[in-house]
């Protein structure tokens, strides 16, 4: 990418993102500016970018945001709502309904295959197909997503609760599904994702992804961090004040462990009580 870039590029295989802040029109005209740099480049190194497959996206609470219509090889870029950037669904608002939609209907629809497909009597062989086939679909960056609203969060478990009862073959309204998790020994989708951003804190913390540990966190006292005003529920419950609230409510002797699989062993059952 070029050097003189005053834009954010992020590049992942085929994938490009091209950010920046915009407070006025001369932020429009810098990206717009970037983009045709990005045109030279293309040429240079014998790439083309196709103007139909890209898409800008405005994402702001404004009531009257700045609009600006962008071009790429002279072609107006469309504007759309919603994108979707390395698997997660991105809305203008950058609320997670959409992406949670998508997420539990695609886990569901593989939850009525295996059912369709895995249909043996072994509690095991059943367990590993959910395990392998449909949590992962409704795990894949939470910690980005992971939604505060009840609705929500009843939606996510409601795909490990139907999976428990074709478990263990149980599909009677007398049965308690939750006396069904409890024997399974699943911990809640909502636990798993709380254990998944302190890990991912952890490795913030010490440097094991490539996030700058200063702009986001402030250390208090005893493995502890300073939590950060939120003026708005947004923020509150975005993965820092929220994952914040839960490591600082590790015991010392956990927050600093060691090493990662110390840490991960350690925060499991205080994650999952």
């Amino acid at each position: 990418m070029p050097d003189n870039l005053k834009s954010n590029v992020r590049l992942f295989a085929d994938d490009t993102i091209v950010y920046l802040t915009i407070s006025s029109l001369d932020d429009c005209h810098t990206l717009q500016s970037d983009l045709h740099k990005l045109e030279q480049w293309e040429q240079e190194w014998l790439m083309s970018f196709n103007p139909d497959k890209c898409e800008i996206i405005h994402i702001t609470r404004k009531h009257k945001p700045i609009i600006y219509k962008y071009t790429l090889h002279n072609h107006i870029l469309k504007s759309t709502n919603k994108a979707k950037y390395l698997g997660v669904s991105i809305t203008k608002d950058l609320t997670w309904n959409s992406h949670i939609n998508d997420i539990t209907n695609k886990a569901n629809a593989s939850l009525r295959f295996i059912k369709r497909n895995v249909k043996t009597n072994s509690i095991k062989t059943k367990e590993l197909a959910y395990k392998t086939y449909v949590r992962p679909k409704i795990e894949y960056c939470s910690v980005v997503w992971d939604p505060w609203q009840k609705q929500q969060i009843h939606k996510i478990e409601m795909v490990q609760r139907r999976a428990a009862r074709y478990t263990l073959n149980q599909y009677s309204y007398q049965s308690s599904v939750t006396a069904m998790l409890e024997h399974l020994r699943w911990p809640t989708l909502q636990q798993r994702r709380n254990l998944a951003s302190v890990t991912m804190l952890y490795k913030i913390q010490h440097q094991l992804v490539s996030i700058p540990v200063n702009t986001y966190l402030i250390p208090s006292k005893e493995h502890k961090f300073i939590q950060p005003f939120s003026p708005t529920n947004y923020h509150l419950y975005s993965f820092f004040p929220r994952t914040i609230r839960l490591w600082n409510s590790l015991p010392y002797q956990v927050a600093c462990s060691p090493d990662l699989e110390a840490f991960k062993s350690g925060a499991k059952p205080h994650m999952y009580c």
